[in-house]
């Protein structure tokens, strides 16, 4: 799929649910505004590689930024995965995907982020190309900075977890 064909379903689709949906959670102060920031601030990926525009992908930034929005231990395995992939020259390692969108080609529209629980969020979004809709969980967990990410469920995917995916030996 051409850019321009991605930046307009991303417009149309994904940043005007999102940016509302970002402005209300953004103040709250539960376990949903860490999710939805992790969203408002790395969505982008869903337009392709932009680089230059946007900066470096979630999977390629520093154990600093990762711990804005994930607890030690998913950071540090998120690192470790990055890591891994400069050692290889690119070839991937556990992660084989965007983790924001379970996908190597990641795109959405009608993405959605509730809460699913006291420490659960529930996001959900339609790929384009095929209407499929999949299914995430994320599991939060409060820490002294606030909300984090514990856990990735990806219930379109066996309900594979992020941590058990990183936590593989490569």
């Amino acid at each position: 799929m051409n850019i321009l064909v991605r930046t307009i379903l991303f417009l149309t689709g994904l940043a005007t649910p999102l940016a509302l949906l970002a402005h209300d959670m953004t103040h709250a102060n539960g376990p949903s505004a860490v999710v939805a920031k992790l969203y408002k601030d790395f969505a982008w990926e869903a337009l392709g590689p932009s680089d230059a525009t946007f900066g470096a992908p979630l999977s390629e930034q520093p154990t600093a930024v990762l711990n804005k929005y994930f607890d030690g231990t998913l950071a540090s395995l998120l690192a470790n995965d990055a890591a891994c992939v400069q050692r290889n020259q690119g070839d991937e390692c556990n992660l084989g995907f965007n983790l924001m969108f379970a996908s190597q080609d990641p795109s959405a529209s009608d993405l959605e982020i509730e809460p699913s629980g006291s420490d659960r969020v529930a996001v959900s979004f339609k790929y384009p190309s095929d209407g499929e809709t999949i299914r995430l969980e994320y599991i939060t967990v409060q820490t002294r900075s606030g909300w984090r990410i514990k856990d990735i469920i990806y219930h379109n995917q066996n309900d594979e977890s992020l941590v058990q995916i990183l936590s593989t030996k490569p």
